[in-house]
């Protein structure tokens, strides 16, 4: 293929167990007002049908490419998509979610006027049919263009999930080079947003609610607590030192850190294990050098409890 007929955007699809799903994920994009795209859907190694609709969809659709593999996981099955990606720009839509028609559209035009690296928009939760809720509920970003590194601080903001989830966004590739997420962790969202927008020389959000995050029980993120979800404090932790090591604020972070860390400590006291204390007594020496600078005086006694008790012991195993 030439470099003439190369696709502008690459749009990358992981697939595990959405059979239900997938088929309105799919029709959203086909409504796409922007057409120059390639759509790679990867099937991780899916145990339901999501495989054979996947097949059914790349015979009638000359733009969408099938990557069958075994499961690796959601970072396994985008660093995959990375890898076959042609386009200029990449996408990543999760393929329980919906997009609205002008999604790639407006963020195509943000980067391409403004010579940005990366674009993003607002998120719409939606009930798991699909629909609006009855209370709507929206991460919105500041609209407008800033540089990458300015918006490190709206991590913790209000609209925060607009900027550190992978999903609602387009990415120049060159971001890309030499970043991937890490295999098999959970919160790969959050290992890597912080080194995506220092890279970003330039980013231009917009406040529209082009992407859906479909509230659905049994994802990733609203199952019960387990020692993977404690990867998500691993994240926290990189993304402190990454904010140290570059001179950037980082008491956020490590606020940001010690609330997570303690969360999931209490969830696990609620549903105690030993593969959970194994993993809490893991982390403790790694939280020891992390401040708690701007926590309230319980959080700050719960953590020195935390780091100071043995967690088999609190856990009461």
């Amino acid at each position: 293929m030439s470099a003439a007929t190369l696709p502008a955007v690459s749009v990358i699809l992981p697939i595990y167990g959405v059979e239900k799903f997938l088929p309105a994920c799919l029709a959203s994009l086909q409504a796409q007002t922007f057409t120059d795209y390639e759509l790679i859907l990867v099937d991780d190694g899916s145990p339901d049908e999501s495989g054979r609709i996947c097949d059914e969809w790349a015979e009638t659709h000359p733009n969408a490419r099938v990557i069958h593999q075994q499961n690796q996981g959601l970072s396994g099955a985008r660093n995959t998509g990375i890898a076959a990606a042609r386009g200029q720009y990449l996408a990543f839509v999760d393929s329980d979610d919906l997009v609205r028609p002008a999604f790639l559209q407006t963020l195509y035009e943000l980067c391409e006027q403004n010579h940005a690296d990366m674009a993003l928009c607002g998120v719409e939760d939606v009930a798991e049919n699909g629909a609006a809720l009855p209370q709507p509920v929206f991460s919105l970003p500041q609209p407008g263009c800033y540089s990458g590194r300015a918006l490190l601080e709206q991590f913790y903001s209000a609209g925060a999930q607009s900027y550190t989830v992978a999903w609602n966004k387009l990415y120049r590739r060159e971001l890309w080079h030499t970043l991937r997420y890490p295999p098999g962790k959970l919160h790969e969202d959050d290992a890597v947003a912080h080194r995506l927008f220092f890279a970003a020389e330039t980013v231009c959000c917009s406040a529209e609610p082009l992407y859906c995050y479909r509230l659905r029980q049994g994802s990733i993120c609203r199952t019960q607590v387990r020692p993977a979800h404690f990867d998500g404090v691993d994240a926290l932790l990189d993304r402190f030192h990454f904010y140290r090591e570059n001179a950037l604020p980082a008491e956020s972070t490590a606020r940001a850190c010690w609330r997570q860390y303690l969360y999931l400590c209490g969830q696990a006291a609620q549903c105690p294990s030993e593969a959970l204390a194994g993993r809490i007594a893991a982390l403790q020496p790694a939280l020891a050098g992390v401040p708690k600078a701007g926590l309230s005086l319980a959080e700050r006694l719960s953590a020195e409890k935390w780091q100071r008790l043995a967690p088999r012991k609190l856990l009461k195993l």
